[in-house]
């Protein structure tokens, strides 16, 4: 990678809606050259995909939490599958990260109300190997383009 496959890799990350028209302006190359270096980072991974970001109080689900999980079990992964095949309407697990330290596990989730919270908490601490759970709500969230989403 040369400074302008980093640069058009900002300039992505920051609006992954620029067209490649609009990145070669920016960087003063030719369009079919944006597109062969765009295509090459794609293949080789350096460009993973492009998101959309979305006002989720717009949509109905403001509430986001994070819930750590402790237990005790012989096989993590399969304990993590049981937790996320749970099923509550309206609960969003975004992610599900394996810890070091005191807990096990730790989920991000979104929600249109606190009870939906209760209702996976009530599944989750139905698993034999669950010993313990503590919830966070997340109050704000700044990313590094700036956006705040409260």
């Amino acid at each position: 990678m040369d400074d302008i496959d980093i640069k058009i890799c900002e300039l992505l990350e920051e609006n992954g809606r620029l067209s490649h028209e609009e990145i070669s302006k920016i960087l003063h190359i030719s369009r079919p050259a944006v597109h062969q270096r765009v295509s090459k980072l794609e293949k080789k991974g350096v460009i993973k995909g492009y998101r959309c970001i979305v006002d989720w109080g717009q949509a109905g689900q403001r509430i986001k939490a994070l819930i750590m999980v402790k237990f005790k079990c012989q096989n993590y992964n399969e304990t993590a599958r049981t937790i996320l095949a749970i099923d509550i309407p309206n609960v969003m697990i975004l992610e599900c990260q394996r810890l070091a330290g005191e807990w096990c596990m730790m989920l991000k989730l979104r929600v249109s109300a606190p009870e939906d919270i209760t209702k996976l908490i009530d599944a989750i601490v139905q698993i034999p190997e669950i010993r313990e759970t503590s919830t966070t709500f997340i109050l704000s969230t700044i990313y590094e383009n700036g956006i705040q989403e409260i």
